[in-house]
């Protein structure tokens, strides 16, 4: 296939014994584009305004909100926007819960260190939380300076 595939409502893609879904090419800092990803992503409403690259918590109004180390109400990070501009409240946003991002923007530090939420509300760090009452979760490892594999953990630590 050469374009995108889209099921009907209601149907699934059904994979066999054996099956799989493989992302062919090898993952390196160079293997995507700036600003963009690559992986399983879900579109979901946004409740607030949504920046590139934030990490996002599902809020109880069924929309995402950026995350905010600072307070365990606004965690844990589900996932990453993958969006390339502001998206506003009620609009849809793409969010990524697992997969690889690049943002030359960003430094997420050396390969294979953590990157988490950061205590600034909708961005990321590769300095954990150390305050008082402030939330540690890691979403993800760096791949280099200006990529990291997503995969939030959706554990949290408060710290007291």
């Amino acid at each position: 296939f050469g374009d995108d595939i889209t099921l009907a409502a209601d149907k699934s893609l059904n994979l066999p014994q054996g099956a799989n879904v493989k992302f062919t090419d090898p993952i390196t800092q160079d293997s995507i584009d700036d600003h963009d990803a690559q992986g399983i992503i879900m579109t979901f409403t946004a409740g607030m305004t949504v920046t590139p690259f934030s990490p996002v918590y599902l809020h109880t109004d069924d929309e995402v909100h950026e995350c905010d180390a600072d307070a365990i109400a606004t965690m844990p990070c589900i996932g990453v926007s993958v969006n390339t501009s502001d998206v506003t409240d009620t609009n849809p946003v793409k969010v990524m819960i697992l997969g690889f991002i690049r943002d030359d923007d960003f430094a997420f530090g050396t390969a294979g260190a953590p990157v988490y939420v950061s205590t600034t509300v909708g961005e990321l760090t590769s300095t954990a939380p150390s305050g008082s009452s402030d939330v540690v979760q890691i979403i993800g490892h760096s791949l280099a300076d200006d990529a990291m594999f997503v995969q939030p953990s959706l554990t949290t630590v408060e710290i007291a």
